[in-house]
């Protein structure tokens, strides 16, 4: 498992813990996840409709619209201008197939890791769950292009994480470490 896993896995057992292990909500709010993410960044900034906070030195936004019934974590990742044909299409490749919860998006000329979800049935596992994979994503934007957890096996992923493997073992294979 990798440090980055591992270090997303944990983050999600400790803000588990800290809100008292509840998965469940009868009624999230916007106001319910601002205190929840003021768990484990206590320098959030709290504003009418949505909380700035930071997670492993990553900034993301969270808002939300109670009326819409919906909810977005957002955190940026790159100038939209700077991607290529090729980032672009892993970007919807990975979309399809490796960062599950998760969206590669663009919008206002920067490209955004995104996870959207409905208020009513949101749950504090789902919340935790959305912002690791949020945060996952936007760090692996450039390699693997994954949200940390499985990949479905139906896409293009797999092949490429697969060849990529294939690399590393072959560059590694005669070189002591």
């Amino acid at each position: 498992m990798s440090k980055m896993m591992m270090t997303t896995l944990a983050f999600c057992c400790l803000a588990l813990v800290a809100c008292g292990g509840q998965t469940q909500s009868s009624e999230m709010s916007g106001e319910t996840l601002a205190e929840l993410i003021q768990k484990f960044d206590e320098d959030a900034k709290v504003q009418s409709n949505g909380v700035q906070f930071t997670l492993n030195e990553r900034e993301l936004f969270m808002v939300f619209d109670a009326k819409a019934d919906r909810m977005r974590i957002i955190t940026p990742i790159a100038q939209a201008g700077l991607a290529n044909e090729e980032v672009l299409t892993r970007m919807l490749q990975a979309n399809y197939d490796a960062v599950l919860d998760v969206r590669y998006a663009m919008g206002n000329n920067i490209i955004w890791a995104t996870f959207i979800h409905p208020l009513s049935s949101l749950t504090q596992e789902d919340f935790l769950s959305g912002v690791a994979q949020a945060v996952t994503a936007a760090e692996t934007f450039g390699t693997s292009y994954t949200s940390g957890a499985m990949v479905f096996g139906g896409g293009d992923s797999n092949a490429i994480h697969k060849d990529l493997l294939e690399k590393l073992e072959k560059a590694t294979k005669d070189k002591e470490i």
